[in-house]
């Protein structure tokens, strides 16, 4: 006999859409707020409690800790488990430094809430907290053009919530769900190559995004709605990409593209360059890849836009500015082009950078 709550071995896509909750009244918005921070204050016990033990494992919190944490704020047993769960993953993600939370979020799973449909004409959707630890009442909520868009597309709405708050405003991320697509067995490797100057460019021919470098010309200084234009920017110009003949992306690795640059660049440059937002790029072209079944490679970026892929030979001289032109066979392209085809390459070659290549001739002078 299978059983009804048996989980699915099929990979699960997640999305999120953020809804503020403007509406809501001041009672209920003080009790969430001494609710949020609350989860905040016993989080971070737990997660110092775990960081100094040294327990980054993916095993949940024993019940020994769990009930010193219930007995010292004088919360119920399971949102104790909750709140010790999610300190176990923050630790888990933390890189070599004790984790500070900053921000007042909790997720919140269906034992402490349900999502209905609200009973009325005013709003669409009713959270009920039903305690557990949480306070009892119910939060109503309008719709978004966002969550009207997952549910047209086929996800489904999860159970689970996440509830936090940015400055005294309080907000409820919605989680929807869907099935991951299985990898495409049709369409090309293509390469991709992302440029502060050039926006992005694809080895079939696309080059997207050109307009980003003009806007951040624009810009007096960095402050927080200057990068959130270039995220903008950078979500409409992935979205114009078409995707429907690609089968595996490569891009490059641009984890530690600014290790040891420090005083590298002028101050106005450097300013102007932080607005390249490779690794918020990144995510979008995880998310894109995803839900399209292509699946995405990072490539080592080193020597990309100076190696020749008709002569197979690699000489730092190839390129000057945006110009390539190979001082061995003549070769010309432009730069980021010739990156973005060498970066295919590595996908057609299975390998994560140009060194590995088995016919790679280092000519470099």
């Amino acid at each position: 006999m299978i059983k009804a709550h048996k989980k699915s071995n099929k990979p699960i896509m997640r999305r999120t859409a953020r809804v503020f909750l403007n509406d809501l009244n001041p009672g209920k918005t003080l009790i969430l707020l001494a609710f949020l921070s609350l989860c905040h204050t016993v989080t971070q016990y737990f997660v110092d409690l775990f960081w100094q033990r040294k327990d980054a494992s993916s095993n949940l919190a024993d019940l020994e800790t769990v009930h010193r944490g219930r007995d010292r704020f004088k919360i119920t047993t399971r949102l104790a488990q909750a709140l010790a769960k999610q300190a176990k993953q923050i630790v888990r993600s933390a890189k070599g430094k004790k984790p500070r939370l900053r921000r007042h979020t909790v997720t919140l799973y269906y034992h402490f809430v349900l999502v209905e449909d609200f009973i009325g004409k005013h709003f669409d959707f009713a959270i009920r907290l039903i305690g557990s630890g949480a306070p009892r009442l119910t939060i109503p909520v309008h719709s978004t053009k966002v969550i009207n868009k997952f549910i047209q597309d086929g996800w489904k709405l999860s159970k689970t919530i996440r509830l936090g708050k940015r400055g005294n405003r309080v907000f409820i991320d919605f989680i929807f769900e869907k099935e991951r697509p299985e990898l495409r067995d049709y369409g090309n490797v293509v390469g991709m190559d992302s440029n502060y100057k050039n926006g992005f460019v694809f080895s079939d021919g696309q080059v997207i995004g050109q307009e980003i470098y003009f806007k951040i010309q624009t810009f007096a200084k960095r402050q927080k709605h200057t990068h959130t234009e270039v995220k903008s920017l950078i979500g409409k110009a992935l979205k114009q990409t078409d995707f429907s003949n690609i089968s595996v992306l490569c891009i490059e690795n641009l984890k530690k593209v600014k290790h040891n640059k420090k005083g590298t660049f002028p101050r106005v440059f450097n300013r102007r360059l932080s607005h390249w937002l490779y690794a918020y790029t990144t995510e979008v072209l995880v998310s894109h890849c995803e839900k399209l079944g292509i699946r995405l490679e990072r490539k080592n970026p080193a020597y990309t836009s100076q190696y020749c892929r008709q002569c197979r030979k690699w000489d730092r001289r190839n390129r000057s500015g945006d110009k390539f032109k190979c001082v061995h066979c003549g070769f010309t392209a432009h730069a980021d082009h010739n990156a973005a085809h060498n970066l295919a390459l590595l996908g057609l070659a299975g390998v994560y950078g140009l060194r590995l290549l088995p016919n790679l001739d280092m000519c470099s002078n």
